[in-house]
């Protein structure tokens, strides 16, 4: 990619508005690599725009990781005025050192009632104090001016470094405050296997014992996947694994209580939820393996959200009548006006109630 972007449009036209596209080419102060007399530009060949941008009083967030490792590059969050497309924040995560891709498997990052911002980041030195701080593997919460409020990272950042475990390799969602005061939390995990619970209010940093934390070590490969929550239920779908279901209990994951029959290969899967208010909840699967082979096609599984262990439909069980098209690595089911969305890469695939 020569160069980023960022376009707003006219939904009933198409046409660019506030004079826009603008190029997105921050700058900030730093010596890591591909600095210039101790300026950190954003370099658009190296960079990735996965994660979903994520509109919030009023700016348009943008992050980045890298394509393929490729360097030098590193973890950049922009923000950009809705109304004007100025832009108005900018952050990077390594601006003395290097990497630290935000990827987050395509998931964008979050933002709680006051504005603040979540994510999760890539291998990179892990070296807070440092003077402009690096923040490789770590789940982060930024102001909305895009500066550190706080963190947490966990003990084994050198290993996850060495290793290429990216903590941010999955993406993250924010956990409403439960019945009873239970804290709000920031869930997430990465390339080790461990699924993170972390209380937004005081996140640890990072310590040996750190009491706003909670670790569930997934018994099989990496998350590739963000997990969804409905109705007290977390739902993970990690790479190799089965669909598993968590239950929170006084701020904590209790669990599995229960698991799909199927195993999800790579990457695992993304999910969304669909209910009537408390009732009728289905959680959809797209298994998208397929996109690892020449051609390989998505698959829709639907399951009752009260128990996973009971699948509803999937879309191989009309022979080919259901199959949408070929897979695509990170595709979220969406759901709207009492369908089902899935893009493949040929087409959409509409799913709805036969009549």
């Amino acid at each position: 990619m020569d160069a980023y972007t960022l376009h707003a449009l006219d939904v009933s036209t198409g046409a660019e508005k506030f004079g826009g596209p603008v190029l997105v080419h921050p700058t900030v102060a730093g010596r890591g690599v591909g600095s210039v007399k101790g300026k950190v530009s954003f370099q658009a060949e190296f960079q990735l725009q996965r994660p979903a941008l994520l509109l919030e009083n009023g700016v348009v967030y943008l992050a980045f990781g890298s394509l393929g490792d490729h360097g030098p590059y590193h973890g950049w969050v922009v923000g950009y005025a809705a109304n004007s497309l100025a832009q108005v924040a900018v952050f990077n995560d390594t601006p003395n050192s290097r990497l630290g891709g935000i990827w987050m498997d395509g998931d964008g990052p979050a933002a709680d009632a006051d504005g603040n911002i979540y994510l999760l980041t890539g291998n990179a030195p892990f070296s807070p104090a440092r003077r402009g701080g690096s923040y490789g593997d770590a789940a982060l919460k930024l102001t909305p001016s895009l500066q550190v409020a706080d963190y947490f990272a966990p003990q084994g950042t050198v290993h996850l470094l060495k290793k290429d475990l990216d903590l941010g390799s999955g993406g993250e969602i924010l956990v409403p405050t439960q019945p009873g005061g239970a804290p709000s939390l920031l869930l997430g995990g990465g390339k080790d296997g461990t699924l993170y619970a972390v209380k937004i209010a005081s996140m640890g940093h990072q310590r040996k014992k750190n009491p706003n934390v909670q670790a569930i070590v997934n018994p099989s490969d990496p998350i590739f996947s963000t997990p969804a929550y409905y109705n007290g239920n977390v739902y993970i779908n990690a790479y190799g694994d089965v669909l598993r279901q968590y239950k929170i209990e006084n701020g904590k994951l209790v669990g599995p209580v229960a698991v799909s029959s199927e195993t999800f290969g790579y990457p695992g899967a993304n999910l969304s939820i669909s209910a009537d208010g408390s009732s009728d909840g289905i959680v959809w699967s797209l298994e998208n393996s397929g996109s690892r082979t020449v051609p390989g096609a998505a698959v829709l599984h639907a399951y009752n959200a009260a128990n996973v262990g009971q699948e509803l439909y999937n879309s191989n069980q009309a022979g080919t009548r259901d199959q949408p098209g070929n897979a695509v690595k990170f595709a979220v089911p969406t759901i709207a006006n009492g369908k089902v969305y899935v893009g493949t890469q040929t087409g959409l695939t509409v799913y709805g109630l036969l009549h």
